[in-house]
């Protein structure tokens, strides 16, 4: 009896500490496109190796704040881990990619280094903010 009731505590508590190892990483930025003008890209990567990456794309920057209320278009993929660098394999929901990603991730920040240059160092591209 005393087993039981050890257990019936035990397994509540522990969902209640479970922690979740998703990163999750915001950029804003204008796009200078035709149509819109603003947009607010999300990549969640999921402890799996694979991430999904979301995208909002806004007519003005006045409607930053109103963007979780659109419907994003959404991607999955796979992540791989190279050195100190990751790299993303599959893009656009399974499909393999044409270009390899590379991207380097901290605690703060995730950066995206698209090609190597004349000198063989990756010049920095976008970056994006951690929020969770």
């Amino acid at each position: 009896m005393k087993k039981l009731i050890i257990v019936l505590i035990i397994i509540p508590l522990s969902n209640v500490f479970g922690q979740t190892l998703d990163k999750i990483y915001l950029h804003r930025n204008h796009n200078y496109g035709p149509t819109y003008s603003y947009s607010i890209s999300e990549i969640t990567i999921h402890s799996d190796s694979t991430f999904t990456w979301k995208t909002w794309n806004l007519r003005s920057k006045k409607e930053k704040k109103l963007y979780k209320e659109i419907v994003p278009k959404s991607f999955k993929g796979k992540i791989t881990q190279n050195g100190k660098f990751y790299t993303i394999t599959e893009y656009r929901n399974g499909k393999k990619s044409d270009i390899y990603w590379t991207i380097k991730v901290n605690n703060k920040r995730l950066l995206f280094l698209y090609y190597q240059d004349i000198n063989g160092k990756l010049p920095n591209g976008a970056r994006y903010k951690r929020i969770r």
